[in-house]
């Protein structure tokens, strides 16, 4: 792809462990993932799928080669050749209505009241269904289709604990918002528009990302994660928008550009810790 190979970051990369958490496999629903993952192979949607592409392009860039060629020999399940490749899959999952599909949120309360136990819809959160997936990921005595969807996971859920939307109760989706004229919602906004603006296609994003020289804090734990979008939500996005608008919301005409930053940071964390799972997991 072309990506450059050195970044910097100002902490170790690491990734929190899933060999000791004892899992259950739960057949009904790895059954159902087989099933969806042979009828609806590359299907990708509109991070929104520039964003996730950005993230897995960065990490195929900073696989180990015993990583790289693992994910190599998944990808081929499929015909794929880049984590790009499936990079929205899950999306395709869920609209689908896939049995025991995650959510792919940690909504964590914006007022900072304590979360319940596993709180997003279905309580099969993200940082749950890293977890699971991590374990059959890990497993060499998994078949390569079971590890397949399992990276088809991974993948993506990395990604979207990275949008600062994903990591609230204050999803924004419903909040009706203009931006650059057009009207949205204010999810979408954050999901798509904001790196729509910016321009170029995900590996140009990428490339942009990795040779930019960002500092970025790439470890931490999933649900870490989502507590480090829950404070950009809440300083850097319900600090101007309200939680419960009377009216449409137009967004200042600079609100992408001055955004695009923390979108930027999110991408390049997402691929960071992306690439430390993977090879943690793949080695």
């Amino acid at each position: 792809m072309g990506l450059a190979k050195t970044l910097t970051v100002d902490s170790d990369i690491q990734p929190w462990s899933v060999t000791s958490v004892k899992i259950s496999t739960q057949p009904k629903i790895l059954i159902a993932l087989l099933i969806v993952g042979l009828v609806f192979p590359q299907q990708a949607f509109p991070w929104g799928r520039t964003g996730h592409a950005v993230v897995a392009d960065i990490a195929q860039a900073q696989l180990t080669p015993i990583a790289a060629a693992q994910v190599q020999r998944l990808l081929a399940v499929e015909g794929a050749k880049n984590l790009s490749d499936i990079s929205s899959w899950a999306d395709a999952a869920k609209r689908d209505g896939l049995a025991g599909s995650p959510s792919h949120t940690i909504r964590l309360p914006l007022d900072n009241t304590p979360p319940g136990p596993h709180p997003c819809p279905g309580h099969f959160c993200a940082d749950d269904a890293l977890t699971l997936y991590g374990a059959i990921l890990a497993d060499p005595k998994r078949s390569d289709i079971e590890r397949e969807i399992a990276l088809k996971y991974i993948v993506h859920l990395v990604g979207d604990l990275q949008q600062p939307l994903h990591d609230t109760d204050a999803t924004g989706s419903g909040i009706k918002v203009v931006f650059e004229g057009k009207q949205t919602e204010l999810h979408a906004v954050w999901d798509d528009e904001i790196i729509a603006e910016h321009g170029g296609n995900a590996s140009q994003i990428a490339n942009e990302l990795i040779k930019s020289g960002k500092v970025v804090v790439a470890g931490g734990t999933p649900m870490d994660w989502a507590k480090e979008g829950l404070v950009i939500a809440q300083n850097q996005i319900y600090d101007t928008v309200p939680r419960h608008p009377s009216a449409v919301v137009i967004l200042p005409p600079d609100y992408g550009r001055t955004k695009w930053p923390i979108v930027e940071q999110r991408l390049l964390q997402g691929g960071l810790r992306l690439a430390a799972l993977l090879n943690s997991l793949l080695q």
